[in-house]
């Protein structure tokens, strides 16, 4: 269930809806009025330190588990600066379950790590393009980012993570044509979430601005995702 304490201010639906709409903070879909899937709840203080990256706090990311390629589609961002901790203080009553959705709850563990910029990074070219030519030392390069899953259970070369730079199988990065963009950071990816793969071993990332990360303003959030 999601994290809401009990004096946070309902989700109200006010369209007409063929049936019942709780009256509860779990954020609904604009159309329907139903529940929109937990897709990630992200305790700070639980998690390994980020550089730029809050060291407190709950991020929760609303979504519409039917458009899994769209999945800034009804996005629905909440923060919480303070983490309510009497189990008394939060909201419970959702009147929902969370067997109603098709992808099932993931408990989230962390492992941090160090990592070098990847090929799929629009600076990449700028920095290590001509040094890596020789054919021996790009496959050892790409052994060190792309590639370093590649025997790893989990499907495809990237990772979920919070964090780090992106993974692309086609080498791209979306902030390129988004002036703006420039300096956002990779906020998460979503390489194999519970099951749910984006094509052929493809990955799906949210970028934030840097100016937003630091003032925690996670409202404007750049998707992308891509697939051979």
């Amino acid at each position: 269930m999601p994290y809401f304490p009990k004096d946070y201010p309902p989700d109200v639906f006010y369209m007409p809806y063929p049936g019942e709409v709780h009256a509860t903070p779990w954020p609904k879909d604009a159309k329907t009025g139903k529940e929109l899937l937990l897709l990630l709840q992200l305790n700070f203080e639980e998690m390994p330190a980020l550089p730029g990256f809050p060291m407190s706090g709950i991020l929760q990311l609303f979504a519409n588990e039917r458009h899994w390629h769209e999945l800034d589609r009804g996005l629905r961002v909440v923060y919480h600066p303070h983490i309510v901790k009497n189990p008394d203080s939060l909201f419970t009553d959702f009147q929902v379950s969370t067997d109603a959705f098709r992808i099932k709850p993931t408990t989230i563990t962390f492992h941090r790590e160090d990592e070098y910029i990847t090929p799929s990074d629009y600076r990449f070219n700028a920095k290590f393009y001509e040094p890596l030519r020789n054919n021996d030392l790009w496959i050892n390069y790409l052994n060190l980012t792309d590639n370093r899953f590649h025997n790893h259970p989990e499907t495809g070369y990237g990772r979920n993570k919070i964090g780090g730079y992106h993974y692309s199988q086609n080498y791209r990065d979306p902030r390129v044509a988004k002036p703006g963009w420039e300096d956002s950071v990779l906020l998460v990816q979503f390489q194999d979430y519970a099951g749910l793969s984006w094509g052929d071993g493809g990955s799906a990332q949210f970028f934030i601005k840097r100016n937003d990360l630091e003032r925690l303003n996670f409202n404007d959030l750049l998707f992308h995702w891509d697939s051979t």
